[in-house]
């Protein structure tokens, strides 16, 4: 009596199909713990580039932002960042660029630095003579653009006096009224009837 059973050849293929789905799967998971693994690097990277940015706006001093400073993170780990400041022709507005260094691990060498720009409004780092100079720089450009002070509404010829209601009547050279009699009428209109003018009926008005 003959027993049914695999051949060896079947076998063989049996194994290289099963050799080929575990490599795949394994392929997949591994894809799949990296990228756990690089988004929450990333999230902490984010959190301790935050506590960091935080730090250089705390900083009232604009001497203190360029020497830049130390920050604390979880896990033991530390940070350090400088700032640079760059002043604007708008008063108290900087642009700021800050660098950054994160320890990886507890006392461990310092990662990549990692920069970021930004607009900040901050009147503490502004200085009164050079706040004073670009408002009035800007006060000038407003009255060469526009052609005019709107405080005073001097510094152009643009600028119409207030009209008044005699100067409206001499303007309007259609005006009905009598300038020898204000209150009379120059056209007045006749007092007719018109329905006596019509025999008795209505007017039609096309």
């Amino acid at each position: 009596m003959r027993k049914n059973a695999f051949t060896l050849i079947e076998v063989l293929v049996a194994l290289a199909i099963f050799a080929l789905a575990a490599v795949g799967l394994g392929a997949a998971y591994s894809n799949v713990l990296l990228s756990r693994m690089a988004l929450k690097e990333k999230g902490v990277g984010e959190e301790d580039f935050a506590r960091c940015r935080a730090a250089m706006l705390e900083t009232a001093n604009f001497a203190d932002i360029e020497k830049g400073g130390d920050v604390y993170l979880p896990d033991d780990r530390m940070a350090r960042w400088k700032g640079k400041i760059e002043p604007t022709t708008v008063a108290d507005l900087f642009w700021v660029t800050i660098t950054v260094e994160i320890q990886t691990t507890a006392g461990g060498p310092y990662g990549t630095p990692r920069e970021q720009s930004q607009w900040i409004l901050r009147p503490t780092w502004s200085v009164e003579s050079d706040r004073t100079k670009l408002l009035a720089d800007a006060k000038e450009r407003l009255l060469k653009n526009r052609g005019y002070d709107e405080e005073t509404g001097g510094g152009t010829s643009f600028i119409s006096k207030a009209t008044t209601k005699k100067d409206q009547g001499n303007k309007n050279p259609n005006s009905n009224s009598n300038p020898n009699n204000p209150g009379k009428d120059n056209n007045p209109k006749p007092k007719t009837d018109p329905v006596k003018n019509t025999g008795g009926k209505a007017p039609v008005i096309q």
